[in-house]
């Protein structure tokens, strides 16, 4: 068996976990593709450390590299750590029986892509692996005492699902219910949100700032991205969040630290987002809070109206004791806690991967 990578972490942090056997693993795109070995298996990346090929002219951008990949190839893994709608232009380009594509996310209603979709959770992995780090954190959150607020909308960089919460947090005078910062245009040149976010005590940024909120910092210590930092002192100081992911597409769910958050802190959350994101989230093994709230608006299509269903739990959550709802909420949020702090998120993705090859080659 020949195997193409074209990426040092995969070498490093996949290959040994699927546990391919015995195998010759190649660099080189050439060699790869003038191999005659009968059993070829190329692991690939779409943008994300991407280190062996980086200099390769046998292909003409990522799209001609998959297909020349599916041609030669028993199996052809391709591995993105997003989702976004974007992707459908790339996939129409090279969609092909034995191409995987290893994603964080799930796309809805698309029975054609979902059979070579495997989910791979880098999100909850990595923002949940800087608090296996930092456990003495993890304690500092006060998940079920009584808050003076009623929830966080953290909502970052202005999209239309973002403006929609913090307009109608401004028409039902909800305002100081809430911590909700928001504004800032993205700009390459510098942190775009540096007039309104809210920095955690114990983050030391990395050189140079980088913009965005996924910037390298070290917190306590533990390298990371700024944004799987939880905000501790806005979480204790509310009793829910507000949920407004990277994308509110309705083709996709893309899991981000924006959700992993909530998880690890315990926290029920309403949902700004793509249709059947919750749905999706069961299917991971995840509970949400359907006994509680009325999470129907989940299932609505039209993005409007599942946004003002979502917000009508938001306005009712604002007139209900808090500790009655904790009591309701504990049993789901420890389950919720318990599953992402102890799934191994690469070992998940891995085994289903290896169920693919074991199938096809063996």
């Amino acid at each position: 068996m020949i195997v193409y990578s074209d990426s040092n972490v995969l070498d490093s942090e996949w290959l040994p976990i699927i546990d391919l056997g015995e195998y010759y693993l190649c660099h080189s795109f050439k060699e790869y593709v003038a191999s005659t070995d009968p059993v070829k298996i190329a692991f690939t990346t779409h943008r994300l450390h991407c280190d062996h090929d980086i200099n390769c002219t046998a292909y003409h951008g990522f799209e001609d590299k998959i297909n020349k990949l599916s041609e030669v190839s028993k199996l052809v893994f391709t591995f993105e750590s997003e989702l976004h709608n974007f992707h459908w232009r790339i996939w129409d380009q090279c969609h092909h029986e034995n191409v995987y594509w290893v994603v964080a996310g799930v796309v809805n209603d698309r029975d054609d892509m979902n059979k070579n979709i495997i989910y791979w959770g880098d999100w909850f992995k990595t923002t949940s692996n800087l608090y296996k780090q930092l456990p003495h954190r993890v304690e500092q959150i006060k998940s079920y005492n009584v808050k003076p607020k009623m929830f966080d909308a953290l909502l970052g960089s202005p999209k239309p699902h973002r403006d929609f919460v913090y307009n109608c947090v401004q028409s039902n005078n909800l305002q100081d219910q809430f911590i909700i910062p928001y504004g800032g245009q993205w700009n390459d040149n510098e942190f775009y949100a540096k007039d309104y976010f809210v920095w955690e005590p114990g983050v030391e940024v990395i050189g140079n700032q980088q913009p965005g909120t996924a910037g390298p910092v070290t917190y306590d210590g533990v390298y990371t991205g700024l944004s799987r930092v939880i905000p501790l002192a806005v979480f204790n100081s509310t009793a829910y969040s507000i949920v407004a992911e990277t994308d509110h597409d309705n083709t996709l769910s893309f899991w981000s630290e924006k959700t992993a958050k909530p998880f690890i802190a315990r926290r029920l959350f309403v949902a700004f987002t793509g249709y059947k994101f919750l749905h999706n989230l069961r299917n991971l093994g995840f509970k949400t809070f359907n006994s509680i709230i009325d999470e129907s608006y989940d299932l609505i299509i039209d993005d409007n109206l599942r946004y003002a269903a979502a917000f009508d739990q938001v306005k009712w959550l604002c007139t209900q004791p808090q500790q009655e709802i904790f009591e309701k909420l504990k049993p789901i949020a420890e389950h919720n806690f318990e599953l992402i702090m102890s799934r191994d998120w690469t070992a998940y993705s891995a085994e289903k991967i290896r169920s693919v090859i074991n199938s096809t080659v063996n």
